[in-house]
């Protein structure tokens, strides 16, 4: 149950520029402020942007829904070549973080962007909620949505996602959507203690592609976002798989359960339709 707080207000943009981990995209869209998830790993906690919210809350403890998302992105896109943008939805928040059952915010947003699509839309989420809005996803040819399942082990899950929503509810909601026609991708990223093997098989009938990523170039600082997560998994007695060079035995097997086509490798897996042979990075940070 969240107990975030909620705190609704309009903005003058919707649309910004990207650059950093998101340099394959021209623009990210984010619905909300703040995330009700409170995953441990997460790096947008540790930004001081979110550290000195005018709320005085701790992370995922308060949400600012962008009521006008929708009307704002509509004006937005009337103005700019909405034909060649690639968009990321949404790299600071969850589109689908669980105040969107209210406001269906992110659904507005998804209706203009039904009647101007984009070069690409990549919806990132780790919540189910996404299936609700596959009648809109599949009228989106350039979409990806892309769900986050960084492990096979629901007990890991519960140490570092535990506001998330359960694995075998994210895995049924991409079965969903590409059974509707909608491009689907696994975000294992960061990849968290699992049995890479069966992981990869639960996966592969329902993503057309994977990306993999690292604690260390995933959180765009070598590491030392992801310091609460790799501290927690530590003290639970997974040191192997908070050293630089962890995901490398898991990414080779990923290749050869999906085809390295189908594998891409963090910021650039993200942005590219095909998987690519980037290595994951050993020594970190962007």
């Amino acid at each position: 149950m969240s107990r975030a707080r909620v705190f609704p207000r309009e903005v003058a943009r919707i649309l910004t520029p990207t650059g950093g981990y998101l340099r394959g995209f021209t623009h990210s869209l984010q619905p909300y402020v703040g995330c009700e998830f409170a995953c441990a790993y997460c790096y947008v906690r540790e930004l001081s942007v979110q550290r000195a919210n005018p709320y005085g809350l701790p992370w995922s403890e308060w949400l600012a829904p962008k009521t006008n998302a929708a009307e704002r992105l509509r004006r937005e896109v009337g103005r700019m070549e909405i034909a060649g943008a690639r968009i990321f939805c949404s790299s600071a928040t969850d589109p689908y973080t669980p105040a969107e059952r209210r406001f269906a915010i992110t659904r507005g947003c998804l209706e203009v962007l039904v009647q101007h699509p984009p070069a690409l839309l990549v919806v990132q989420t780790r919540s189910p909620l996404v299936a609700r809005d596959a009648d809109l996803l599949a009228q989106i040819p350039s979409v990806r949505v892309s769900m986050s399942i960084t492990t096979d082990d629901e007990r890991v899950r519960r140490l570092l996602e535990p506001n998330a929503p359960g694995l075998a509810l994210r895995i049924g909601a991409l079965a969903k959507l590409r059974a509707a026609g909608v491009a689907t991708q696994a975000a294992v990223a960061p990849l968290l203690p699992c049995d890479p093997a069966r992981l990869a098989r639960l996966l592969e009938p329902v993503a057309d592609r994977v990306v993999i990523d690292d604690f260390f170039r995933g959180d765009g600082a070598g590491g030392r976002r992801s310091s609460k997560a790799i501290g927690i998994l530590r003290a639970a007695g997974f040191d192997a798989w908070t050293e630089p060079g962890y995901a490398d035995e898991a990414l080779a097997i990923f290749r050869r359960v999906f085809g390295a086509e189908r594998v891409g490798v963090s910021a650039e897996g993200f942005a590219t339709p095909s998987g690519g042979s980037a290595p994951v990075t050993r020594s970190g940070g962007e």
